[in-house]
């Protein structure tokens, strides 16, 4: 998620030269185990299967528990020392009934997740125009995290250019 938000945005689109472009990535991340399972990755060095994204599954726990009613009630919505995994548990709610009503939630999960991160970036992007000098790609997608001895993966799923004015001039994805 973009958490540097528009301040962020900011900040860096000051360091862009004059005659300078700008390229933005941004997406969620999901392991797959050599033997097909997602939502877990293997990792050099470490013997344990682990969880891949952790963030994104403990989320993805957080709304089941919600639109399962075993959530339990509290007035605390996000505790500063968690302040991300507090956003993204937050930023993922309204895919609850997606992600419920999926053949296979960690599949549709990372989805789930580049759908709001996307939201997210865009909206940037459109307030943070002015600092845009000569232009902007936008490669949004899912990374895909795989086992040591197996290359990691990129799907994308936005790749647009958008000129000096912040408006989008061309849809690449088609060209990747």
């Amino acid at each position: 998620f973009p958490f540097a938000g528009n301040t962020g945005f900011g900040a860096m689109a000051a360091h862009i030269p004059d005659d300078g472009y700008c390229l933005v990535v941004h997406g969620p991340h999901v392991g797959i185990t050599k033997d097909g399972l997602i939502g877990k990755v293997e990792r050099p060095g470490i013997a344990l299967v682990d969880n891949c994204c952790g963030s994104a599954i403990a989320a993805s726990n957080y709304l089941k528990g919600i639109t399962d009613g075993g959530a339990k009630i509290t007035t605390k919505l996000q505790s500063f020392s968690d302040f991300q995994q507090g956003a993204v548990q937050e930023l993922i709610l309204p895919f609850g009934k997606r992600l419920g009503e999926a053949e296979n939630r960690m599949k549709e999960l990372p989805y789930a997740l580049y759908d709001s991160q996307d939201i997210l970036v865009r909206d940037i992007i459109n307030t943070g125009k002015g600092g845009i000098k000569k232009g902007l790609a936008l490669l949004g997608g899912i990374q895909i995290n795989t086992g040591p001895d197996t290359l990691d993966y990129f799907h994308p799923l936005r790749f647009e250019y958008y000129n000096e004015d912040g408006e989008m001039v061309e849809d690449l994805l088609a060209l990747l």
